[in-house]
């Protein structure tokens, strides 16, 4: 019988050790639950822009372009690349060609074909 009675202390102290690592445990979890939040919002981030590489390449174009010119520099260069795309596109047009090109807006008297 003693047996049993020393068997049931045993018992009841590991359940209250338990839970006293248990509330040990939750009070460490608790106190990296930021620092996991931050690196799980990096993790996102480096999955998003590992899944769309050609924004990381215009992130990048941008920033030498501001850093070299400045913004004045940077709308030049835009607009020359703008009238470059124009032309080549409307020279590839009359060679039978298609290029891309954004949509056209109706203007009032344009007739719908």
């Amino acid at each position: 019988m003693e047996d049993l009675a020393e068997i049931a202390r045993r018992k009841e102290r590991l359940i209250a050790r338990c839970a006293a690592q248990r509330d040990s445990l939750a009070g460490v979890l608790r106190d990296l639950e930021r620092p996991i939040a931050v690196a799980d919002r990096a993790l996102a981030i480096a999955r998003f822009f590992r899944a769309h590489p050609a924004l990381v390449f215009v992130a990048v174009a941008i920033l030498i372009a501001f850093r070299r010119r400045g913004a004045l520099g940077l709308l030049g260069r835009g607009l020359a690349v703008w009238r470059a795309w124009r032309s080549i596109s409307g020279w590839a047009g009359r060679m039978g060609m298609e290029f891309p090109r954004g949509r056209r807006r109706e203007r009032a008297g344009d007739v719908a074909s």
